[in-house]
């Protein structure tokens, strides 16, 4: 099972301008409530106005200084129409990358402004109940991110989850399994498969992807040494030919880790390995170079015996 724990809720202020009745929902609150709180529609669309309320959806606010993290959202979507937080909404509460995105599920139809409602039948081993506000529970998550949210969003929230040991491929895979039957639930093995290795973020997804063409004998996140000590962990390693390669995301980290990057590559080349680089525009305007290129670099290099 995931290694998640739902994330701790935040103490809202006591000493706002809002509904009392926001204390006990993390600091969200209904125009409604508000209303019977004594704020009229007039004054809450002047202090909406001047930015002490926010609008979380038409119907939703909060008080500027609440800050609005998981919990809000998911109280959003509950407060929104009764709606199980689900999705994205839920991947925030069980400690994943927080998303702004409001999702929601139900097994009818349900208006709720604002919100991303997905009509889906629950199980009751499906959710977790905490002060009346009703999320799915960790495998469910994992599952509704592989079967309903684009591929690649759905990837980037669950590699972020393995980076941080979090989530393993098997999390993933029994998550998967158990959508069988689902609408999307293709796409959920074939997701789940490509997380089997555990990338830690987009980009090694795809390199893992594009790396099966190339044969067995490679390890992922290999720390490497030599008579100095720890070189770093690597991306990626064959040990029959000492082929290493490193994946650089789309951000510019400066002088200093251009700097560091190249010492690490003379340390690893030292004891007998050579590196290649891709970037995020080599994974995804060009796979089938970056293929080639491996595939050219392993075959001119002998076998020889490492030790990683």
């Amino acid at each position: 099972m995931p290694r998640l724990m739902m994330l701790p809720r935040p103490v809202v202020p006591d000493d706002l301008e809002q509904p009392e009745v926001a204390l006990a929902q993390d600091g969200v609150f209904t125009r409604s409530q508000a209303r019977r709180a004594g704020w009229s529609d007039s004054r809450q669309r002047r202090l909406v106005r001047l930015g002490l309320w926010r609008a979380l959806t038409p119907r939703l606010l909060v008080h500027h200084e609440v800050e609005v993290g998981p919990w809000q959202r998911a109280r959003a979507v509950h407060l929104a129409g009764a709606l199980v937080g689900s999705h994205l909404t839920a991947a925030g509460i069980w400690g994943f990358v927080a998303a702004d995105a409001l999702h929601g599920t139900a097994d009818h139809p349900v208006a709720a402004p604002g919100v991303r409602v997905h009509r889906v039948a629950l199980a009751p081993g499906d959710t977790v109940t905490v002060d009346g506000l009703r999320v799915t529970g960790p495998l469910r998550t994992i599952a509704d991110l592989l079967c309903n949210t684009p591929e690649l969003d759905a990837v980037a929230t669950l590699t972020e989850a393995m980076s941080r040991g979090l989530l393993r491929g098997a999390d993933v895979e029994l998550a998967a399994r158990r959508s069988r039957g689902r609408t999307g639930a293709p796409r959920a093995r074939m997701v789940a498969d490509g997380l089997r290795d555990e990338p830690h973020s987009v980009l090694e997804y795809l390199f893992h992807q594009r790396l099966r063409a190339l044969g067995p004998g490679w390890r992922f996140h290999v720390q490497l040494h030599d008579e100095r000590g720890i070189i770093g962990v690597v991306d990626a390693y064959h040990e029959p030919t000492g082929v290493v390669v490193e994946l650089d995301g789309r951000t510019f980290h400066g002088a200093d880790q251009f700097q560091r990057d190249r010492t690490r590559d003379q340390r690893i080349a030292a004891i007998g390995c050579i590196v290649l680089r891709f970037t995020w525009a080599d994974l995804t305007t060009r796979p089938l170079e970056v293929v080639e290129r491996i595939r050219r670099t392993m075959a001119a290099r002998r076998p020889v015996a490492r030790t990683a």
